[in-house]
């Protein structure tokens, strides 16, 4: 890997980042999200994942998140991130393909690169997709309800 391809991977890091972030304030309701007996703030590092760690109902209802990079995920899975290479529009039809193999009933939300989708049955009854190309990688966002507790 050369110093060029680093940089670039950390510049894409950042950008998915600047996607995350407000959907992780959705999310959250936009509170404040004080860390429990003295943990430290949240972090991107700290939300990086390995794609193991992705609980069975997220990789059963939602998607397989084996073989992506820069996976990250906020504590529940209920945001969850991760880059794929290829032009926008190709990512997009190949994981709006996986999830209607799940179940998944997707419609454009008005957004470009933007769908949303419903499902009966499950945990996850609703979900949100967004690709956002960033150089010539693709940043990939899904956002579902949180599992209950």
């Amino acid at each position: 890997m050369t110093l060029e391809d680093t940089v670039d991977r950390h510049r894409l890091g950042r950008a998915c980042l600047l996607v995350v972030v407000p959907l992780l304030a959705i999310a959250l309701w936009g509170s404040i999200v004080e860390p429990e007996g003295g943990e430290e703030p949240l972090s991107a590092e700290a939300c990086l994942r390995q794609e193991g760690e992705a609980p069975a109902w997220f990789v059963e209802e939602v998607l397989d998140v084996g073989g992506t990079q820069e996976l990250r995920a906020n504590g529940d899975w209920s945001v969850v991130s991760f880059v794929a290479e290829g032009e926008r529009c190709a990512v997009a039809s190949a994981l709006a393909a996986d999830l209607e193999s799940r179940g998944w009933m997707l419609m454009e939300s008005g957004q470009e690169g933007v769908l949303t989708g419903v499902k009966e049955g499950g945990r996850c009854p609703w979900m949100a997709l967004s690709c956002t190309e960033v150089g010539e990688m693709v940043c990939v966002v899904v956002q579902v309800p949180a599992p209950a507790s």
